[in-house]
């Protein structure tokens, strides 16, 4: 929180990628993240696509390459 609070005013028109795991829930967290960050102005690839519980399975991995790869062509 405290590393966001810092950045946020220097977001807008910025591009960014979120991505993380979790351990319980079902991720709520992630499309909170996503919000605020487009609330702040910034450009947000990959939305709630780069997340997964615990580990990344192969799903999840096969996600954070597309990510990867839309953000090396921007």
């Amino acid at each position: 929180e405290p590393l966001y609070d810092a950045c946020k005013s220097k977001l807008a028109g910025k591009k960014v990628a979120l991505f993380g795991s979790y351990g319980w829930g079902d991720g709520e967290w992630m499309r909170n993240w996503v919000a605020r960050m487009e609330e702040s102005g910034a450009q947000v690839y990959g939305g709630e696509d780069a997340i997964c519980m615990n580990e990344p399975d192969s799903e999840a991995e096969a996600k954070l390459e597309a990510l990867g790869k839309e953000l090396a062509a921007l």
